[in-house]
């Protein structure tokens, strides 16, 4: 078996309501979508962020990738990348990236070839479903709101998502209002939850270092579980959690800097950033082997990255922390059937071979000519 072409789509899928957070806002998500076609008629699946993939994969990686065995990854990665690291320097983020993606899809053909769903290709469901949790960008002020109107809001978001998805957790951004807005909202927040569900907040390093400290200080009765990113320096990360208690969790994976901080208390990984299916894996056992929880973050994916983030959720002992989903609210997953959606705490895949999904050819032609048409759906830094 080996590879016949591999063919990358940009896609513009718009969310259901405005992605606003501590500094930026955006309407939707502009993805790339790749398709891998083996000799043999198989066709893998595989996701990443943004559009400028879909350039490296097309013009880059295609011609490497041809006559590939599928099953060769490492093969596969070194033909596409030859990669080189300077004292933890990643020479090309852009290639790895992109070819996060051809690896997501080459884990799908393994598995229709077998006849498996990826989460037995992992090794077998370590729990009933992926857990996840319930999650909800903030209040873009723009479309006619007060900061008055942000408490009400989030609370009806978050009893409503927690009704939804019966989530043990519920996360939403902050930052992007002044800080007693934000103490107001997860007071409304906590109060609409109820004492039994866990409450983080997301800042996105919004915060400086004094406005996290009077952020941590007022909402000391709330009982947040974790603080997500609240300043940009991990110095500063692991002073706040050593001087207000509350667990902090930060983007950064690289375990050679985060020994440095051992009071940051968890890393959150993202399946593209961290170099595909098998290098998230392996990373999940690296954080846990240095005492650091691990989970996924959500990044406004379709369908097709969805499947993966719910496979690695059912195989992986250490994403036992409850992942961060925004599936709820994007327009369109551009699969077949009806969407993964959260129900009761977390998602079972189906024992479907592969990724266990096929797109939906006409809401990815819709999708992909909506990206030629109209451009990548914009994040703007409005603040």
């Amino acid at each position: 078996m080996v590879i016949r072409d591999v063919i990358a789509t940009p896609v513009s899928v718009p969310a259901t309501r405005t992605c606003t957070w501590s500094f930026g806002r955006a309407y939707g998500a502009t993805r790339t979508i790749v398709q891998v076609f083996t000799a043999e008629g198989l066709v893998g699946l595989g996701e990443t962020s943004g559009d400028k993939a879909a350039q490296i994969i097309n013009e880059r990686f295609a011609p490497k990738l041809e006559g590939v065995n599928p099953h060769e990854f490492e093969t596969a990665r070194w033909a596409c990348l030859q990669r080189h690291k300077d004292v933890g320097y990643l020479a090309d983020p852009a290639s790895e990236l992109a070819f996060s993606a051809v690896e997501m899809a080459l884990w799908d053909i393994i598995g229709k070839r077998v006849g498996l769903p990826l989460f037995r290709l992992l090794g077998g469901p370590v729990r009933e479903r992926a857990p996840f949790g319930a999650y909800a960008y903030t209040v873009a002020l723009e479309e006619g709101f007060t900061e008055s109107d942000v408490p009400k809001i989030m609370a009806d978001i978050a009893r409503k998502s927690i009704e939804d998805t019966n989530a043990t957790i519920f996360e939403f951004k902050v930052g992007r209002h002044s800080v007693d807005c934000d103490i107001a909202t997860v007071y409304a927040v906590r109060e609409a939850v109820g004492p039994n569900i866990d409450l983080a907040v997301d800042v996105n390093m919004g915060f400086s270092i004094d406005r996290a400290r009077k952020f941590l200080a007022g909402v000391a009765g709330a009982r947040l579980c974790n603080i997500e990113e609240p300043v940009p320096s991990l110095a500063d990360c692991e002073r706040l959690r050593l001087d207000f208690g509350v667990p902090v969790s930060t983007h950064c994976t690289d375990i050679e800097k985060l020994r440095n901080f051992p009071n940051i208390d968890s890393a959150v990984g993202d399946v593209n950033v961290d170099g595909g299916i098998f290098h998230t894996v392996r990373l999940a056992a690296v954080m846990q082997s240095h005492h650091k929880r691990y989970w996924l973050r959500s990044n406004s994916e379709t369908g097709v990255s969805w499947a993966a983030l719910c496979h690695l959720g059912m195989a992986c002992l250490e994403l036992d922390r409850p992942a961060q989903s925004l599936i709820n609210w994007v327009e369109d997953d551009i699969v077949l059937g009806e969407p993964w959606f959260v129900r009761d705490g977390g998602v079972r895949p189906p024992e479907k071979a592969g990724l266990g999904i096929e797109l939906d050819k006409d809401a990815f032609e819709h999708y992909s000519d909506r990206y030629r048409t109209q451009g990548a759906l914009t994040r703007y830094h409005a603040k």
